[in-house]
């Protein structure tokens, strides 16, 4: 049977929480605010299946660049090539 490609391949460890960091979310990640232009860090947050990017992002570091709803656009660079995610303030924490 051949194997699965579908979008949460070889993402086992990085969507799953430790054990102390099960359960459902702090609300203050949620609705935490960001400015354009801030550095911020892409976490992914597997309690949280809305507005969660591609898993090869996760552990980027990027620049927020704008807002989209409720989602911020984060601007990151994957080799040469600079990329823009949506993605949703739970996946984000500040760079201090």
């Amino acid at each position: 049977m051949p194997n699965s490609n579908g979008p949460r391949k070889k993402s086992r460890k990085k969507l799953r929480n430790k054990p102390r960091e099960s359960g459902t979310s702090p609300p203050q990640r949620a609705v935490a605010e960001y400015d354009v232009g801030q550095k911020v860090h892409l976490k992914i947050d597997p309690s949280v299946p809305d507005g969660r990017f591609h898993p090869r992002f996760d552990g980027r570091t990027g620049e927020v660049t704008g807002t989209q709803g409720d989602a911020y656009t984060v601007e990151i660079v994957d080799g040469n090539t600079e990329k823009t995610l949506i993605v949703t303030a739970a996946h984000l924490t500040e760079q201090e």
